[in-house]
């Protein structure tokens, strides 16, 4: 199933009334639009599931239900990676990655933000949650860079009560409003979120402050999604953002860096990403697929970074994992 087209109406799918040998079937395509996967584990009458999708031009919200289940996130069968918003309201789940000390619980009642751009697996036992999918391009305009885990808390956000208060308005009365009610909540419950995105892309470093910040932080977010372009260079970045070479190079200089640093720690860093996640890949591919000229300068400047060559980061990553 693709995402609904039809915006701002409730779209509702409820297993008891689906019969129980399609219910696994039609469960796994209303969410395989997300990258989801659904672990067929369980007989079909205890399947026990009721999704609530509104989407809008800025994004989606959810409202899910469902009894026990395990689901899986697939980063290759989707277009690319994904953030939301969830607010559990009942039940347990459990978010784990590839490596185990990544495994997190889910609190109830508090407002968490995760970030999709690696294998998950979600284990939920009588799950009753609301999420909010921000549209991820406008998410990668001021956020895009890796949570610190699989979940970050917004709990201390002075918008958290806000957040909270409107997702469990659409969760309760959707039914209730007309198209114009329910696109101002929604609306308005997406533009909250980037505020509070670009919020924590401050206090992880990710945005910068100064007459020139709109420069740096649009350049750095044009670097984060080009890294891997070979030819990427402070002339072809100021051709693209209409930016005059010399203003490029102040905005940097105001942070105290320059393009090509940047350029190198952003290769650096994704090519670590690459390095701890898969690892089959030849070092002369990871190189190849963060930007870098050859294996030889990659393996230089990986070096000069974090000490080690890259291999002996792989090997060590995992042997601790």
């Amino acid at each position: 199933m693709s995402r609904p087209t039809k915006l701002y109406v409730p779209h509702i799918l409820d297993a008891a009334d689906i019969p129980p040998d399609e219910r696994y079937q039609r469960i796994s395509q209303n969410i395989s639009c997300y990258g989801i996967d659904v672990v067929d584990d369980r007989r079909p009458e205890e399947i026990i599931a009721q999704h609530k999708t509104i989407s809008g031009v800025e994004g989606d919200f959810c409202s899910a239900y469902g009894s026990r289940n395990i689901t899986v996130f697939d980063p290759h069968k989707t277009a690319q990676s994904s953030l939301y918003f969830s607010l559990l309201l009942e039940g347990s789940q459990i978010i784990s990655g590839r490596q185990k000390s990544t495994a997190t619980e889910v609190t109830s009642g508090s407002l968490m933000v995760h970030e999709r751009n690696d294998y998950y697996t979600y284990r939920s036992d009588d799950v009753r949650q609301l999420y909010l999918i921000p549209d991820i391009e406008a998410v990668k305009e001021i956020f895009d860079g890796k949570l610190p885990g699989p979940m970050l808390s917004m709990e201390n956000h002075h918008l958290m009560a806000f957040m909270k208060s409107h997702m469990l308005l659409l969760h309760s009365h959707s039914a209730s409003l007309n198209a114009k009610s329910t696109s101002l909540i929604l609306d308005g419950l997406h533009d909250m979120a980037l505020l509070m995105l670009a919020d924590v892309a401050r206090e992880t470093g990710l945005i910068s402050t100064g007459s020139l910040c709109h420069v740096y932080n649009a350049a750095r977010s044009y670097i984060a999604q080009n890294y891997s372009n070979p030819a990427l260079s402070p002339d072809h970045i100021s051709l693209e953002l209409r930016y005059s070479r010399s203003s490029l190079d102040r905005a940097f200089k105001e942070q105290r860096t320059t393009v090509m640093a940047i350029i190198k720690e952003i290769r650096l860093i994704k090519a670590r990403e690459i390095l701890e996640t898969d690892i089959h890949l030849r070092i002369e591919q990871v190189a190849w697929r963060c930007g870098f000229s050859s294996s030889f300068i990659f393996s230089k400047n990986f070096r000069d970074k974090y000490k080690v060559p890259p291999t002996v980061w792989r090997d060590n990553f995992n042997q601790s994992a």
